[in-house]
């Protein structure tokens, strides 16, 4: 069952993702409003309980007026009530468990969302959304495909190898995902950078700068064909040492919001990155983005991969 995704819900949500001086993307307000609108089907089974012991009393009851087959109706009724509420119980228990075990349905498209609650919420509350790190919906950001939200922002105007420093350099698949680490930074570390794909390459041929080529580079990414291949990516442009802080197939869909499609073609040399398992979740046409993390999550899968601990690990084959 899902409620209507209105302001008040998106306020609320927007307070959780930016609490502590966090920033947020507007994706994660989708996903974070998506769930918070969910709620567990309505139960009937104590109603069965309930109306088949009024059923009873009333038909006792009926014995003192002399309606005998009438009070007999009622009690035989009452009873197969009562007789069929752990039954349902049972049944809807199931369901629960089954439900828990599917992916999370989502209340709205995301193009929906923006051009709908987000807007109005944007018009009715601006105030609210303060710490919301991406463009206005109203920009016409909205879009279902990754590879378009990958293509949506532009990279940075100076080449990132003018512009070395002495921290991690971290790689994101979707500019919008560079844009929410580059309104945390200040939780990142001195001398990290974040940049999108797009913007690491010097020319036609995909090359890294050479200045690029031995730095500790950190792969951010969705759980997609295009996201899980962005290491095997950095690996052609020339990179050596990459720490993969992105999302991986999940072991099981269980209560996560995941988004199916149709059957994907895999990039080249992502093979080496995932086990077969993995493999057969994304050519199956399931994805799972970055934008259902929190923002203190995102930063920590960053800080976990450029740890003094990771750092010890043998660069990425």
């Amino acid at each position: 069952m899902l409620l209507p995704i209105t302001t008040d819900v998106l306020v609320g949500e927007a307070e959780r993702l930016g609490g502590d001086g966090h920033r947020y993307s507007s994706r994660q307000l989708y996903y974070a409003a998506c769930r918070a609108v969910e709620r567990p089907a309505v139960s009937v089974t104590r109603g069965f309980v309930g109306l088949g012991a009024l059923l009873i009393v009333l038909g006792g009851a009926m014995l003192w007026v002399k309606t005998i087959p009438l009070s007999a109706i009622l009690a035989v009724i009452g009873v197969a009530l009562l007789l069929a509420a752990p039954l349902n119980a049972r049944v809807e228990r199931n369901r629960e468990l089954q439900r828990a075990l599917d992916s999370r349905t989502l209340a709205t498209s995301y193009p929906s969302f923006l051009a709908g609650p987000m807007a109005e919420a944007l018009r009715a509350r601006p105030e609210a959304f303060s710490a919301l790190a991406s463009p206005s919906p109203a920009a016409g950001a909205g879009t279902d495909s990754p590879a378009a939200a990958r293509d949506a922002l532009a990279p940075p105007p100076a080449p990132v190898a003018t512009q070395l420093a002495a921290g991690p350099l971290v790689v994101c698949d979707r500019p919008e995902t560079a844009e929410l680490l580059a309104a945390n930074a200040g939780r990142l570390g001195d001398g990290t950078r974040i940049v999108a794909l797009a913007a690491l390459m010097t020319d036609d041929d995909g090359e890294l700068a050479p200045a690029l080529r031995d730095r500790r580079l950190v792969a951010v990414h969705d759980a997609d064909p295009a996201g899980c291949g962005l290491a095997a990516a950095l690996r052609r442009a020339g990179a050596s040492d990459i720490a993969d802080a992105g999302l991986r197939p999940p072991a099981s869909d269980a209560g996560l919001q995941v988004i199916e499609g149709a059957p994907a073609r895999m990039p080249a040399g992502i093979e080496a990155d995932l086990s077969a398992a993995e493999l057969a979740w994304l050519r199956s046409g399931r994805r799972l983005e970055l934008a259902t993390l929190t923002p203190p999550e995102v930063v920590e899968l960053v800080l976990a991969a450029h740890s003094p601990a990771s750092d010890e690990l043998p660069p990425s084959p």
